[in-house]
Formats: structure tokens, C-alpha cells, sequence
């Protein structure tokens, strides 16, 4: 007669022991990787900081506190990003590893989208894409015969004040705005909280990059006051920033078809009302 209580019980035993030895080795590994994690094996004895535009290396060095003893595996690029971050022109890190020893650090720097000229202090404050007020910039540049910005210190032309801040602008690829009131006092890193700048953003962010490519600057003395200044000498106001697509539209629409037009006015886009200098 067979047992079939002993052979059942037979089995389960050889499983248990089947699941011990897997945890057993598991246990092992664990060990292992825990002491090749934490010995020298992997530490990070060739760091290297890149620099970007803005971040020289030196400046990066001096802001990022690796503790002794960082390897590879343990390595913090949260810790990194925030100790880069109190440079207010670096929006992120990239960290890359290198095995066995390498560990390169790139900061990343923030987009530029508008350059705001503030004629009450004659500076140029960069705006990154994310709102942030990054840091003011120099009021005289250098620049070449074609008007580029040249940061080696051998152009041709020295430019100061409001042209300065619009060759800054074309340098980033950015809109300058202009007439900024003199309350708004932007600090380095902070979000940008004055409403016409905010609206001007809008605008920015609202058009399209062929029309923004017409587009010399944007007066933003008020959100109800807000006009574009075209690189034809066109004035096109705008006030606050809804429907910018339809408000654009409009403007596209007109000087399309319109001859010697120097005014448009598309506060309310589906009651726009234009000026255009007779035509011989």
C-alpha cells in the first residue's frame, strides 16, 4: 500500500528546501553587490565638469559637494541638480558614468525666450521658457558689421542700451520686450510675477515662429496696453493675450492684402480696425 501522506510530505519538504537555497543565494548576492557597491572598486576618481555658456567650470566646481568616498553606484544627481541650481541659469544635470571610474557632469542650461529691457535701470534681464528671471545682461555688446553679438571681444561696433538688449535678443533667439514698467524689480531665479510680462510671455509662446520672425519687439507697458513693433515699422496692438491665434490671423490676413498698411488693431480680433497710407 503506498503512503501517499509520506509522499506528499516529501515533496513539500524538497520544495522548501529548493526555496531556502534560492533565498540562500539571493541572501549571497546581496552581500556581494552591497560590499562591490561600497568598496573602492567603483569610486568616482575621475570626475569631470563640463562648463556651458553661462557655467564656466570653475563656477560649477565651486557649487557641487561630492562626499568623499562617491562611487558610480551611489552617486546623488538629485544632490548634484540642486547644488548647480543656485546658479540660476541651469535648469538640470546630466550625469553620465562612465565604469569604472568616470563620472561626467553637464550642466544644463535654461532656454532663453524673451530678453526684457528695463529702460529705468538700462538693463537686460534674460527670461528662461520656464518664466524664471535668470540674470540681468551687459547693455554694451560688441557686435559684427551684420549685427551679431560677439562675446571674444573683437567686434567692430559697440551697441549700449535698448539697441544693446535687442542684438542680445536676436543672439538667444529670443523677443525683447519692451517698455517694461519700472515697478517690476526681477531677482535672479524667481518665477516672474508682473502680469504685462507675463502677457507678453503669452504672446511669445502664442505665435507662430514665422510671425514671430516679423516681430522687432514687444511693447509691454500694461496687459491692456500691449502692442508688437514689426521689423517694417508696422505697429500692430494687441492688449491682453487672448485669442492670439485668431489675432494673428487677423494681422497675416491684412498685410496680405492690404498695401501701405502702418497700424493694426486687434485688441478685439472680430472688430480689428487698421490705418494705411495712400498709394500713388
Amino acid at each position: 500500500m503506498v503512503n501517499k501522506t509520506s509522499d506528499a510530505a516529501s515533496v513539500v519538504t524538497g520544495k522548501g528546501k529548493i526555496v531556502g537555497g534560492v533565498l540562500a543565494v539571493l541572501a549571497v548576492l546581496v552581500v556581494v553587490a552591497i560590499v562591490v557597491i561600497n568598496s573602492g572598486l567603483f569610486t568616482a576618481t575621475d570626475i569631470q565638469i563640463q562648463g556651458s555658456e553661462h557655467v564656466t567650470k570653475h563656477d560649477a566646481i565651486q557649487l557641487i559637494d561630492l562626499p568623499e568616498g562617491t562611487s558610480l553606484f551611489n552617486v546623488d544627481p538629485d544632490q548634484i541638480t540642486e547644488d548647480l541650481r543656485q546658479n540660476p541659469w541651469v535648469s538640470g544635470v546630466d550625469v553620465q558614468r562612465q565604469f569604472p571610474h568616470t563620472l561626467i557632469i553637464t550642466p544644463m542650461e535654461r532656454k532663453v525666450i524673451a530678453i526684457a529691457y528695463i529702460s529705468s535701470d538700462d538693463l537686460a534681464w534674460a527670461i528662461g521658457d520656464d518664466d524664471t528671471w535668470i540674470a540681468p545682461l551687459s547693455t554694451s555688446v560688441e557686435v559684427d558689421d551684420q549685427g551679431n553679438v560677439i562675446t571674444t571681444g573683437q567686434g567692430s561696433n559697440t551697441l549700449t542700451g535698448i539697441d544693446a538688449a535687442l542684438a542680445l535678443a536676436k543672439h538667444y533667439g529670443a523677443v525683447l520686450l519692451t517698455d517694461v514698467s519700472a515697478d517690476v524689480a526681477p531677482v535672479s531665479g524667481q518665477a516672474v510675477s508682473s502680469k504685462a510680462v507675463k502677457a507678453g510671455l503669452d504672446y511669445v509662446r502664442g505665435f507662430s515662429s514665422e510671425f514671430l520672425g516679423q516681430v522687432k519687439d514687444i511693447s509691454t507697458p500694461s496687459v491692456e496696453a500691449i502692442s508688437a513693433n514689426l521689423n517694417n515699422g508696422i505697429e500692430v496692438s494687441l492688449g491682453d493675450s487672448d485669442d492670439i491665434v485668431k489675432k494673428e490671423r487677423v494681422v497675416t490676413k491684412l498685410l496680405s492684402q492690404v498695401e501701405g498698411v502702418t497700424y493694426i488693431n486687434v485688441r478685439s480680433p472680430g472688430n480689428y480696425t487698421f490705418r494705411n497710407a495712400p498709394t500713388s
